[in-house]
């Protein structure tokens, strides 16, 4: 009696061991994942700034996150400090893309500025160190011999170079003209013209061979550099005031690719959140070495970003899950006039889960994100 009671309980035992291993064989089934869908434009300044966008203002920062913001709308960025300019109400729209960086590089107002007596005895205005470092660009001019300055003959002159901040993300296709305002080059006093347009010349690195073209800040005057050679271009000024200068260049070749991400992580039962990285904007393969040609990739792509995102589901047990991001992008082949570049534009990704499994041990919590 003793022998068959015995064997009774190793055999519920027995059977209490099977039903607990049949249970952590089991794998978690997730829901699908939900994808966060919403906008977020990063914003970086080299001095502390007041940042305003989509109705929100961060102030006195270097940099601003701004998380769920509207598709379109102005930048408006304010320096702390009156050493520098402010850039107001510059465009920005996301388009079809959910993460946009712009990086702002305000300029110093000039301290090298030159009487309008010394710059008619022939002294040079030339853009300060400060902001040559900035941008990498250098400006000077001398007036030509007997040049009258009407419109405002007392104020000093100056020459400042800086990168507006407007970013508007188009979609392109091959055969598309783009141009993108690269620099601008503020000549002071606005409102001063000359009686013989004045020989403006402007040192760029490695920038030999591209189309650039300058327009009045009114539009109503436009001047195309003149490549002289080493680096060198010129441009003959009709007045102070800003002058925008564009880079053009004609969309070539686009060829599309892929890249892939693979990743573990640890899931609960109930809801889990994966941050999975995120690359986004564009950045040039080539290797140019010139400074319009990022900037010009900035404006028209967006700076190169990498980021995460968090992708939710739910799980109805503990384990693993094995999950894959495919991340597509686009190799464009841009030519202007007889200098060819090629940017790699990345484009939305997608997260999946590609399989789960049991929790290794039993009695584990197991986890959630990256």
């Amino acid at each position: 009696m003793k022998k068959i009671a015995f064997l009774l309980c190793a055999a519920a035992l027995l059977g209490t061991m099977t039903s607990c291993h049949k249970s952590h064989d089991s794998k978690p089934t997730v829901s699908p994942v939900v994808l966060d869908e919403s906008r977020t434009l990063i914003v970086n300044v080299n001095t502390p700034c007041d940042i305003t966008y989509g109705g929100v203002t961060y102030r006195n920062v270097t940099k601003a996150v701004f998380q769920r913001t509207v598709a379109q709308g102005k930048l408006t960025i304010t320096p702390r400090s009156d050493q520098y300019y402010a850039q107001d109400a510059m465009d920005i729209d996301f388009y079809d893309k959910l993460t946009l960086q712009v990086n702002v590089k305000l300029a110093k107002k000039p301290v090298g500025k030159v009487t309008q007596e010394d710059a008619k005895k022939g002294k040079p205005v030339v853009n300060d160190p400060d902001n040559q470092q900035l941008t990498g660009v250098k400006a000077t001019f001398t007036l030509p011999d007997g040049t009258e300055i009407t419109g405002n003959t007392t104020d000093p002159i100056s020459i400042t170079v800086f990168e507006p901040a407007e970013t508007v993300l188009e979609p392109v296709g091959v055969g598309d003209e783009l141009e993108a305002n690269v620099l601008v080059i503020r000549v002071e006093p606005t409102g001063a013209r000359f009686s013989t347009p004045v020989p403006l010349i402007v040192t760029i690195p490695n920038s030999a061979g591209f189309d650039i073209v300058c327009v009045s800040a009114d539009g109503t005057e436009t001047l195309q550099m003149e490549d002289l050679g080493n680096d060198i271009w010129q441009i003959f000024l009709p007045s102070g005031g800003d002058w925008e200068c564009f880079l053009k260049a004609d969309v070539v070749n686009i060829v599309d690719g892929v890249e892939y991400v693979n990743g573990t992580t640890d899931i609960v039962a109930g809801e889990n959140i994966v941050n999975y990285p995120v690359k986004a904007g564009g950045k040039e393969t080539t290797n140019t070495n010139c400074p319009l040609v990022t900037t010009f990739v900035d404006k028209e792509f967006g700076v190169y970003t990498e980021t995460t995102k968090p992708a939710t589901f739910t799980s109805d047990a503990a384990g693993s899950a094995t999950w894959r991001v495919t991340q597509p992008y686009q190799d464009i082949t841009l030519k202007s006039n007889n200098r060819t570049f090629v940017v790699r534009v990345y484009l939305e990704p997608t997260f999946e889960i590609v399989a789960t499994s049991e929790d290794a041990q039993p009695g584990h919590s197991g986890g959630a994100g990256m």
